[in-house]
Order: C-alpha cells, then sequence, then structure tokens
C-alpha cells in the first residue's frame, strides 16, 4: 500500500508540473540503434527523472539497503526493472547483472554518488560500466522552482504540484576500454557537478 501511495505520489508531483526537458533527443536518437546505454543521475536528483523515464523497462541499480527496498517496490509499480546490489564493487553480482544487461540493448541507471554519498562524489561503477560494454554513457540533472532539499545526506530534491522544472540530459560519451578510471570519474563528476549548479541557477533567474 505504501508503495502504491507513492508512485501515485511521484506521477502527481511530476506530472502537474511544467517541464523542460533538454538533450532527450540524443538519448532518443542514441536508443534507435538499439544499444544499450548508462546512465548517471545524482541520487538526490532522481525524483523527476524516476517520472520522465517510467514504462520504459530501464534497469535501475538498487542497494539492498532498507531504504533501498522502497525505492525498488515503487520503481516496479512505475515500469521499472531494478537491478538489486551495489554498483561500485567491480565483482559484484549487481554490476555483473548491469554489463550484461547493457550488452543486451537494455539501459541501466547509476545513482551516481549513492547509495549512501558522500554526497555528489562519483561513484566508479558507471564508469566502469561504460568502459567494460562500450556503451554510450549518458548524465543528467534537473532543478526546480519551488524547491526544498530535505535534511538527507544526498539534499534530496522535492517539489510541488504545478512547478516549474528545467531537465538536462547529455551524452553519449564513450569511455575507452583502457581508460584511466580515476581520470574519467573525475571528469563526469565535474561534468555533473557544472550542470546541476548551472541548472539551479538558471531556474532560480529565469523563473523568479
Amino acid at each position: 500500500m505504501r508503495e502504491k501511495l507513492l508512485s501515485w505520489l511521484v506521477r502527481v508531483l511530476c506530472g502537474l508540473s511544467k517541464a523542460e526537458v533538454r538533450g532527450v533527443e540524443n538519448y532518443e536518437k542514441y536508443k534507435k540503434e538499439g544499444r544499450g546505454t548508462v546512465l548517471c543521475l545524482w541520487h538526490g536528483k532522481i525524483l523527476f527523472p524516476l517520472y520522465f523515464f517510467r514504462k520504459r523497462g530501464i534497469r535501475p541499480i538498487i542497494s539492498r539497503h532498507r531504504d533501498g527496498e522502497i525505492l525498488a517496490r515503487v520503481s516496479l509499480l512505475l515500469g521499472y526493472r531494478p537491478i538489486r546490489g551495489s554498483s561500485t564493487r567491480f565483482g559484484g553480482t549487481a554490476l555483473a547483472e548491469a554489463l550484461r544487461a547493457i550488452k543486451r540493448g537494455e539501459d541501466v541507471v547509476f545513482a551516481a554518488d549513492g547509495p549512501r554519498g558522500p554526497y555528489h562524489r562519483l561513484k566508479p561503477g558507471c564508469i566502469y560500466a561504460a568502459a567494460k560494454s562500450g556503451a554510450g554513457l549518458f548524465y543528467g540533472s534537473y532543478a526546480s522552482k519551488p524547491s526544498k532539499k530535505l535534511r538527507s545526506w544526498d539534499r534530496f530534491n522535492v517539489f510541488p504540484p504545478f512547478s516549474r522544472i528545467i531537465m538536462e540530459i547529455r551524452g553519449p560519451l564513450f569511455v575507452p576500454p583502457e581508460a584511466d578510471m580515476e581520470e574519467w570519474r573525475r571528469k563526469i563528476e565535474e561534468e555533473m557537478e557544472a550542470l546541476d549548479r548551472r541548472l539551479e541557477s538558471e531556474v532560480s533567474r529565469k523563473l523568479s
């Protein structure tokens, strides 16, 4: 019952908001080629993407921690097919399953700084998955007005119905198989952080 209520709230909060979505055309064009993708999002900025990408059979990696159980059930109700486990342990079953899914042409979503932070510190799992699968890596964020950040480690962003939202998706980027993982981790982290700051600034200025 709780999961049904939460999935309903996601649909209401996001469906009644006015959103400007940028860059998704590059994602859609890439998907028409039948190739899998790696999509990276900040843990605190998953609410609107959770709504926007619903009913596509996308595979989010969700931790086996207690709080992850609720998210996994909500995502199922929204048409996702979660992969449970760690995305940061290279030998872990979750990452191995993610690689198999990507190679089958499926999309896998990584909470880039999850499941427990530190805040906006990119974990290497998404970089590793892109390098080993050859898939295009996409990343994105959004900003909303009004906006409230919860007092959680990820500063989870929530907003009321009828909010104004700007979301942007960037990519694809291709990580060479023999790339320096740490160099690419820092590069994507910096780009994601810069995008997030720009959207926050723009939504505040543009929609004031």
